[in-house]
């Protein structure tokens, strides 16, 4: 994989984490937050087919043999971007699955205190 190709996936898997850090952290109820990285990650899998399909229209521009090395350039590039966002779903997934576990043994604690104190 190329020095660009490293730096473009880094910029998209860290603007991706970091979308997903603030989401979690941001004071919102556990259905807002879901719903919050469901949008995110709508949003980011619309900005990458809007990327590639920029990119193929540039393909197009291309003579025969650079046209040829950079279909595979970017097949590979495609390939791996995928298997990154199928990556960061599958983490994002994981972590709402986590925060709504710890919502629900917080509402569990909640209720536990009133029945106590009352």
């Amino acid at each position: 994989m190329s020095s660009d190709s490293k730096l473009l996936l880094g910029l998209i898997l860290g603007a991706a984490t970091g979308a997903v850090a603030g989401l979690l952290l941001a004071p919102a109820s556990g259905k807002e937050t879901r719903d919050n990285l469901s949008a995110k990650a709508g949003e980011l899998k619309h900005d990458l087919d809007k990327k590639i399909n920029e990119l193929s229209k540039k393909i197009k521009e291309l003579d025969d043999e650079s046209l040829s090395y950079f279909k595979e350039k970017f097949s590979d590039i495609k390939d791996s971007m995928k298997e990154k966002f199928d990556t960061v779903s599958e983490k994002v997934k994981d972590l709402e699955k986590e925060l709504s576990a710890k919502i629900e043994s917080m509402k569990k604690e909640s209720k536990t205190m009133e029945t106590h104190s009352n």
